[in-house]
């Protein structure tokens, strides 16, 4: 039997299990049509990662099998026939880059251009928080200064709300897929029609995309701040914005966040965080891990937040720090469904919290590349 490994496509990052001979051919990639050289990941520490919960094991069902994916010829396949196609931007921008602040980057357009359904397929086909093109959920823009004070209380309830699949969208009628969702009958026309965005199983909605209605002379407007700015630079360039002068202002600021841990969670997920997390002078934030026992609306209101310093732990009642000069213990217990997490440390009360395996391996992986006096132990079942 052939002996196979897992290599990564540099462009879309799709998956591929190949047979070790044909490391170092050219191929193409089946998703994207790139063009690169068959190449074996970075092999990474057992101890620090769990290969298959993160997908890199080739048995994952996330790796595609088998090297018939690849085209000899070095040439790009043809699109398939149901690959749905994006229009050209527009020559002239239908949107209005406004600003960038804390929440995100704002855009502004008249209301009556909800009409146009070009507009309406403009966000990008990835995830609006970690930017995954894979398994995507479609949700809708919901309005909600144009919601019936009957309907107010609804309004987290409808942005939570996972409308369809976008891939089983795709499939049935790609060239008139926006056709297939449903308008919004809680508002009215034209902030009914549907305007849709996209998130990924590991990533929540909440604070990602805002939006709302305001009055310009007399003029209805519609506003929609992103808070991912990479997700802001594609929208604003869909729309005709590349070659204005904000373009240049996002792809700067684009850039910053993409090196900020901290900003590049939502807004509403650090105004959570901050009610027990305050980060020191000095100490740099490395990233914040949601309790999974909270749902995703309650996001930033527990979990752990991991600094160049500390672990900062938060559940309930509790809230405890761990400094990571002092010795210390993370044991993770894991499956493909869920990761337990146990923190220890002599002279504190224990943590434990339970975190989506992805955010367990990248938690196990922080603190490991620190080289702090810690012991990192994880365990994985296949149940």
């Amino acid at each position: 039997m052939a002996d196979y490994s897992v290599v990564v496509c540099p462009h879309c990052l799709q998956k591929y299990r190949v047979a070790r001979e044909r490391i170092g051919v050219r191929a193409v990639c089946k998703t994207c049509g790139e063009r690169f050289k068959i190449a074996l990941e970075k092999q990474v520490d057992d101890d620090t990662v769990f290969g298959w919960v993160t997908g890199d094991d080739p048995s994952s069902n996330s790796v595609m099998g088998g090297t018939g994916i690849f085209d000899r010829s070095g040439k790009k396949r043809a699109a398939s026939p149901d690959r749905w196609k994006r229009p050209p931007p527009p020559k002239t921008p239908r949107i209005k880059f406004d600003r960038i602040d804390d929440i995100g980057a704002y855009f502004e357009f008249s209301a009556e251009l909800l009409a146009d359904a070009e507009l309406r397929c403009s966000f990008p086909h990835r995830c609006v928080h970690c930017l995954n093109e894979k398994e995507l959920s479609v949700h809708l823009l919901i309005w909600g200064d144009k919601l019936p004070r009957a309907d107010a209380f609804r309004l987290n309830e409808a942005e939570m709300r996972t409308n369809r699949k976008l891939d089983d969208i795709l499939q049935q009628e790609p060239a008139y897929w926006l056709e297939q969702l449903e308008p919004i009958a809680m508002l009215p026309p034209p902030f009914s029609l549907p305007f849709p965005y996209f998130v990924c199983g590991q990533c929540s909605a909440i604070g990602e995309v805002v939006c709302h209605v305001l009055h310009h002379d007399a003029v209805e407007y519609c506003q929609i701040a992103i808070a991912n700015l990479a997700v802001a630079v594609d929208f604003y360039r869909n729309n005709g914005g590349r070659n204005e002068p904000g373009y240049q202002r996002l792809l700067v600021a684009r850039r910053q966040q993409k090196d900020d841990q901290w900003k590049r969670l939502p807004f509403a997920v650090r105004a959570k965080i901050s009610q027990w997390f305050t980060q020191q002078e000095g100490e740099e934030f490395l990233g914040y891990y949601a309790d999974e026992d909270f749902s995703r609306s309650e996001s930033g209101a527990a979990g752990l937040v991991l600094t160049s310093r500390r672990m900062v732990y938060k559940k309930y009642a509790s809230h405890r720090e761990y400094p990571l000069s002092k010795d210390g213990r993370l044991f993770i217990e894991a499956d493909r469904a869920a990761a337990m997490i146990e923190i220890s440390q002599e002279g504190q009360r224990d943590a434990m919290l339970t975190l989506r395996p992805l955010a367990a391996s990248s938690l196990a992986r922080a603190l490991t590349e620190l080289k702090r006096p810690w012991q990192v132990r994880v365990n994985t079942t296949e149940e």
